[in-house]
């Protein structure tokens, strides 16, 4: 049975509109949902209870994001060649971001009057399809064109959600380190390749939920090593392998004997680190330093149910991947100084911002997408000059705004628009180009089922035959490789490798992969536990607990008392 919500009382349970499961709306969310209803104009607009469940809500609004999937394309107003993280298809005009940023045209120029005898949302579609949007989003970079959902970083290459780090590659929510090549949720890291969920490591591989470790190959669920390999559960070690304690000449040659044949396997990454996981003690929940918590990988929150990949949170419900953020429910990607949000993806230091998508610094924001420091916006998109009391991208005095919205939410009431996010047919990238095709993978007749776009660009695609098969090892490897066309030992598909690439395996002395990159993506978030809570009981004591590891499960999944006291 899957948890969406526990600990709490008075709770009913409909069915989600789209997967049909039922889902727990407690009395708790109620409260909520009364505190935030906007105030316009001295009235008060109520909204209404979710009609999808935790799940698909996330799903439905991470169609709006796009985290790896790059385009070359041409400015729509100066007609340079651009990185766009748009596709071919789109009708907007992409902007590169010195035309988007300039005074050469004015957002407000595409507004127009509301309709009232249409839906809102094919009025904002309409609105999509005609202002130009800024190519890619990112700032503050150098030689860093390749970079997504990331600001202040420096010579990076196909990193999203990444922010502060140098001569990183291939990686997801990366922040503050250097030299760091296929890593997903890592933090003040160097030299790193395929780690997971980690902070501050120095010279490692293949390592998972580990913290201050350094020369390590192969750890799950370690702190404080050096020089360990294939190893979980440690704590302040040093010459560990297999979880056996051994002295420095026995470590070295039984390391050497491991990797006898490692490399001969493509997914060896992958698969090694798989044995050392299943032969771990497994924490029920990873929550550290928080209080009245619920979900996974948690650290320093208060008060907040049902969130994963969360720092710093307070009074906060169903919450994916958010940070800083305070009296918040159903946000995806999102947080970093905000508050009193709903319904949010891709967005930071927002304060009272309902139904939007990649919205920066702004407040008092309703359905709106790519805004920059505006605030009192219904319905608009691209707006990036302190525009203030707009709809539609048409300007209003503060009096006719309040009057006018007021009256488009009593149609979308009537619409049954209000209080939905938007629909997954308006968002700019089909389910298959998104993040969506990552992290929740469907086919193609559930996704159009379902009312989400679908690209058959890769069904279109056909691989050219490789002219270069990689080695087992890094040292049998010319430069020539840069020019070479490698085809995927998984998907079939084409990928290259770059110079930065070649530097960091060898100075790392690890062969090259034979995986292209969105196949090891796809390694990397499988090794991680899901975003589902299930009802399990302890391995070790028989407690009923709340876990992201599915009953079922062989692994050894312990509940909080006895893992501390068989870890530590």
């Amino acid at each position: 049975m899957i948890i969406l919500a526990y600990g709490l009382t008075d709770f009913f349970m409909p069915n989600c509109n789209q997967c049909k499961s039922p889902f727990e709306i407690t009395d708790e969310d109620r409260k909520f949902y009364e505190r935030v209803s906007p105030v316009i104009g001295g009235k008060k607009f109520q909204i209404p209870q979710p009609t999808l469940c935790p799940l698909c809500r996330h799903q439905r609004r991470i169609v709006w994001r796009n985290e790896r999937f790059l385009y070359r394309d041409k400015c729509g107003l100066c007609g340079k060649s651009i990185i766009t993280m748009y596709p071919p298809e789109s009708k907007f005009p992409i902007y590169c971001p010195d035309c988007f940023w300039s005074d050469k045209w004015n957002p407000l120029d595409y507004g127009r009057d509301f309709d009232f005898n249409r839906p809102f949302f094919s009025q904002f579609k309409d609105l999509l399809d005609t202002v130009p949007q800024l190519s890619i989003f990112q700032a503050n970079s150098v030689n860093s064109e390749y970079t997504i959902n990331s600001i202040n970083n420096k010579n990076c290459y196909l990193t999203s959600g990444a922010d502060y780090n140098e001569d990183c590659m291939y990686g997801i929510n990366t922040q503050r380190s250097k030299d760091c090549v296929d890593h997903y949720l890592i933090y003040d890291s160097e030299l790193c390749y395929g780690c997971i969920d980690s902070s501050r490591l120095h010279n490692c591989v293949g390592c998972q939920e580990c913290e201050n470790c350094s020369d390590c190959w192969f750890l799950y669920d370690c702190k404080g090593c050096r020089n360990c390999a294939f190893s979980a559960n440690l704590r302040n070690k040093e010459y560990v392998i297999f979880n056996k304690p051994v002295n420095k000449e026995e470590y070295q040659e039984k390391l050497k004997q491991a990797f006898e044949h490692l490399y001969e396997n493509p997914n060896w990454l992958f698969d090694t680190l798989q044995k050392v996981r299943n032969n771990a003690i497994h924490r029920a929940n990873l929550i550290l330093s928080s209080v009245d918590c619920s979900g996974n990988n948690i650290r320093n929150c208060k008060n907040s149910k049902f969130i994963f990949d969360a720092e710093t949170l307070e009074d906060c419900r169903y919450c994916f991947y958010a940070l800083d953020t305070k009296n918040s429910y159903d946000l995806s990607c999102a947080g970093w100084g905000s508050g009193a949000t709903y319904e949010i993806i891709s967005t930071a230091h927002n304060y009272e911002t309902y139904f939007s998508t990649a919205l920066i610094n702004g407040n008092n924001i309703f359905y709106c997408r790519c805004l920059w420091n505006s605030h009192n916006a219904f319905g608009s998109t691209s707006l990036h000059s302190q525009n203030n009391f707009v709809i539609l991208n048409k300007q209003y005095s503060k009096e006719e705004y309040e009057n006018l919205v007021a009256k488009i939410i009593g149609h979308m009431m009537q619409t049954k628009e209000w209080g939905e996010f938007f629909p997954p047919s308006l968002s700019p990238f089909p389910y298959n180009k998104s993040m969506l095709i990552d992290y929740l993978p469907i086919s193609k007749e559930e996704a159009l089922k379902k009312g989400f776009r679908w690209s058959d660009e890769d069904e279109a695609k056909t691989a050219k035959p490789a002219s270069y098969k990689l080695p087992n090892t890094i040292a049998s490897v010319p430069d020539s490789v840069e020019d070479e066309v490698l085809t995927c030992e998984n998907c079939k598909f084409n990928y290259r490798i770059i110079d930065q690439e070649l530097r960091f395996h060898r100075k790392m002395h690890l062969p090259l992969s034979r995986l292209c990159w969105p196949c090891r993506l796809k390694n990397l978030i499988k090794a991680r536990k899901p975003m589902k809570l299930f009802e399990s009981a302890c391995k070790k004591c028989g407690t009923k607990i709340l876990t992201p590891y599915s009953p079922d499960t062989s692994l050894k999944v312990y509940c909080e008392k006895c893992y501390l006291e068989t870890v530590y």
